[in-house]
């Protein structure tokens, strides 16, 4: 794949001709089926911004290594993050506002990556192109077919016997010896067979001999309730799990059905070939590279695929009314970076604290812009016979004053003096116009908590919090 820079593979890139391995994703709630696609070039002369969203003279394609969709939730105000790329341990996330330098996402730098990449070693699972991956056996032809009912797209492979006997086919998927290897598929026999179905596993040590087979499938009176005419819905068959003998180093699959009528079908659709075990309910779920965050690894519909799983990641820390892009990166592919569509998350008028170690942040109330003091330290000096001298430290200190800020009720007073109570900076970020930038960490000292005129059972209260702006909190170490 080839990719002349890091951010060839954004919206706007579309002149360039190229194919960015991550890229922008759209999130475009108008058009629900684009999610997690991007835009590349039509070709042909486009202007830069032909290749986006908006442009109307770009192709769509998914993402070929990861992807990285940004969603703003108001209610909470936070940017809702999720996540994938093939085959890494970890990711790192950036935050880019204009006019900020690059700021890391808190618990995104790093983010481990808790779910394996899953991989479908079959590289034709569904006959859409075509099947000149697939080899017959004696007896045997394969061919695509069109199907309405097809388990995935509009086409299945369709396994014909020539004569009455058996067929064989030989599944295109390169089966290299570690552990377990799971299969299963969608199936449709035209008539009942009156053998059985095998999956059969032939393995081959280093020499290329054949050292053993492995024939787990099903009987002639299980495939009895697979039986169906073309157009018909077809059921997926429960997973076939093939073990290595020992020595083994890899391994032929075959499809064989005993027993066929001379002229009689059997159409397979969905093909999966997994090594070992998925965890949890994730054993035999279909997969290809056309799925939300799956990918191809050469070419579409011609080469095995493979499935990350998404990481979520909630930022609580994004400034409010302002684009933000999210840059994310990966240890295993230092030269692409996955850049997100913009995204603005509203304030609605609202201010909100946050802490560094809390899922949500609170909503409070500013009361009045206090007033703030720039301290620095300095000494004049009297001189004899003269003006006196002035001496400063290199520049004014940061930021100090009181906030005076309101909580609604009894739960969010509780909720202020517990975020309060570990002495940790805070994050304050009010609306956009409201002049205080993406955000300020405060640090406050001793807290006085006032009624304002109400009898006690009122919920609301008035606290006064005596800060200092300092740096952000270190992110954890990685």
């Amino acid at each position: 794949m080839s990719i002349r820079a890091p951010w060839s593979g954004e919206a706007w890139a579309g002149s360039l001709g190229v194919i960015g391995a991550g890229g922008a994703v759209i999130n475009d709630p108008t058009r629900p089926a684009l999610t997690g696609w991007r835009w590349l070039s039509g070709g042909g002369g486009l202007r830069p911004w032909a290749g986006a969203a908006w442009g109307g003279g770009g192709v769509i394609e998914r993402p070929a290594q990861g992807g990285l969709l940004a969603i703003a939730d108001p209610d909470v105000a936070a940017v809702r993050l999720e996540a994938w790329w093939s085959g890494a341990a970890f990711l790192r996330m950036m935050r880019l506002v204009e006019g900020q330098p690059p700021t890391p996402v808190r618990d995104g730098y790093p983010l481990s990556v808790r779910s394996l990449t899953r991989r479908n070693r079959c590289a034709d699972p569904s006959g859409e192109l075509a099947t000149t991956l697939w080899q017959a056996g004696s007896n045997t032809t394969v061919a695509g077919a069109d199907d309405v009912a097809a388990a995935a797209g509009s086409r299945v492979i369709r396994i014909r016997a020539t004569a009455a006997g058996s067929v064989q086919a030989i599944v295109p998927a390169g089966i290299t010896v570690l552990d377990q290897t799971q299969v299963s598929f969608a199936l449709r026999p035209s008539v009942a067979p009156s053998g059985a179905l095998t999956v059969r596993a032939e393995w081959i040590d280093e020499t290329g001999a054949v050292t053993a087979n492995s024939t787990p499938g099903l009987t002639s009176s299980a495939l009895s309730g697979f039986v169906g005419a073309a157009g018909t819905a077809m059921r997926r068959t429960s997973v076939f799990t093939v073990t290595p003998p020992p020595g083994a180093a890899t391994a032929n699959l075959y499809l064989e059905v005993a027993g066929m009528a001379a002229g009689a079908t059997v159409d397979i659709d969905t093909v999966l070939v997994e090594d070992a075990a998925p965890a949890g309910d994730q054993a035999g779920l279909y997969f290809d590279g056309d799925v939300l965050t799956g990918s191809w690894d050469i070419a579409r519909h011609s080469s095995p695929s493979q499935l990350p799983g998404t990481q979520q990641v909630m930022d609580t820390e994004a400034p409010l009314d302002v684009p933000i892009r999210y840059l994310m990166t990966a240890p295993d592919a230092p030269g692409v970076q996955v850049l997100s569509e913009p995204v603005v998350l509203p304030s609605r008028r609202r201010v909100w604290l946050s802490h560094p170690e809390w899922a949500i942040p609170l909503q409070v109330t500013v009361n009045e812009e206090p007033e703030v003091t720039y301290p620095i330290k300095q000494e004049v000096l009297e001189t004899l016979g003269g003006l006196p001298v002035a001496v400063s430290g290199a520049r004014r200190s940061t930021a100090r004053g009181t906030y005076k800020i309101a909580t609604r009720d009894f739960d969010d007073r509780g909720l202020l003096q517990d975020m309060l109570d570990d002495g940790s900076p805070l994050l304050l970020r009010m609306p956009a116009d409201h002049g205080h930038g993406p955000g300020e960490w405060i640090a406050v000292k001793d807290v006085t908590r006032g009624r304002t005129g109400h009898r006690a059972m009122n919920g609301t209260y008035r606290f006064q919090l005596p800060f200092t702006v300092v740096r952000a909190p270190a992110l954890p170490a990685a």
